[in-house]
């Protein structure tokens, strides 16, 4: 009885990470169907807010407006965007949707059971594949084109949050073995 209960919990575990990895296709897909005008606007409004929340955040005190400059010498210093807020926050975009997508790809794996390494292999290629089709559907959008740097970059939000969630398993599985060692013994 207690087996049969835990299927099902699983399953329907399993069902939930589903509708949440489909939500977040939808947000891509919804996202990369706008025509450029209303991406820029869309993007430029966001960055916008992010500036202010900065300023009101943390640029109100010295010790904030130092921790501000040393962030923006940072971001100049290695982003190839520069200060380029906008392209910057598109990007981070990007990387960030495709960390959510691995991540609820990985752990409806998890769920239903899969070894790691297929986890790994089924989410690299479900996160790839949707991400080459993405940047292909983008480019039939008006005032939009294809990219392989936003490939490039999705995929390392997807392997950032495979590596992530791999060692979260890793550890996980060390932690039960040692567990099982000390009380069964």
């Amino acid at each position: 009885m207690k087996k049969k209960k835990n299927i099902v919990l699983r399953i329907l575990c399993a069902m939930l990470f589903v509708l949440l990895s489909g939500i977040i296709m939808l947000s891509i897909y919804t996202l990369s169907n706008e025509d450029g005008f209303d991406s820029s606007v869309r993007s430029e409004s966001v960055t916008e807010s992010l500036k202010q929340e900065v300023k009101d955040r943390l640029e109100n005190t010295p010790e904030g407006v130092a921790l501000s400059e040393r962030i923006k010498g940072i971001v100049i210093r290695f982003s190839p965007y520069g200060s380029d807020w906008n392209a910057n926050v598109r990007k981070l975009a990007h990387f960030s949707i495709y960390f959510a997508l691995a991540s609820m790809i990985y752990i409806t794996l998890a769920i239903l059971g899969c070894k790691k390494l297929s986890r790994i292999f089924l989410t690299v290629l479900a996160c790839g594949v949707f991400a080459v089709f993405d940047e292909l559907h983008q480019g039939d959008v008006m005032g939009r084109t294809m990219s392989k740097r936003d490939v490039l970059i999705d995929m390392l939000g997807a392997c950032t949050a495979i590596g992530g969630l791999t060692v979260i398993s890793i550890v996980y599985s060390l932690i039960s073995w040692v567990g099982k060692g000390i009380f069964e013994s």
